[in-house]
């Protein structure tokens, strides 16, 4: 799996903006890709793109990321439709997962545990993230009318670093909304 950063003017950015709109819905593209893309050098995140071992030059698919000192907050994953359930998508989350070491990592999908029109999809994603190392904090997020499950990368869940990555976070984007947690019964 090959990793590149993308910055501004990179030649895939506009196959990033477009998998950011067809992979995510309306609710959960608060920003555009274009505001993310203008502001990268400004803001404490990283835009990754995947490319597949044997086809270097082809986009494979991207990851957006927020860091600060205490971790790390995923925020998009996503694959082109044509290679999903392929296994690259996996692969490719565990080797960004990998290229931030020791680094505490948090990413959070919508709750399977909600009524909705995409319970499948939502069950999918969730699986996916337990399936490649992630644990279910107990947490849950609300975000433009739809709650979100947090998981991280250790089985403890340090609530305080997360919030913290989150305070710096929030002092230093574009308005962007943070999750703020809490718990319910399932």
């Amino acid at each position: 799996m090959i990793l590149k950063q993308l910055k501004p003017g990179h030649p895939d950015i506009p196959a990033v903006t477009k998998l950011f709109e067809e992979a995510f819905p309306e609710n959960e593209r608060t920003v555009s890709m274009d505001v993310i893309v203008a502001h990268l050098n400004q803001l404490p995140c990283d835009l990754i793109g995947i490319y597949p071992d044997e086809t270097p030059e082809i986009f494979a698919g991207f990851f957006l990321g927020l860091r600060g000192k205490d971790g790390v907050y995923g925020v998009y994953l996503a694959t082109r439709p044509e290679l999903r359930s392929t296994g690259i998508g996996g692969k490719a989350f565990r080797a960004i997962v990998e290229s931030y070491g020791d680094t505490p990592f948090w990413f959070s999908y919508e709750s399977p545990f909600e009524e909705s029109d995409n319970a499948e999809q939502r069950e999918r994603r969730r699986r996916f993230y337990l399936k490649n190392g992630f644990y279910e904090t107990g947490w849950f997020a609300k975000m433009n009318g739809t709650e979100f499950i947090l998981a991280s990368s250790r089985k403890e869940f340090d609530k305080e670093a997360f919030e913290k990555l989150m305070a710096s976070l929030s002092a230093n984007t574009t308005g962007a909304p943070m999750p703020e947690l809490y718990r319910r019964d399932r």
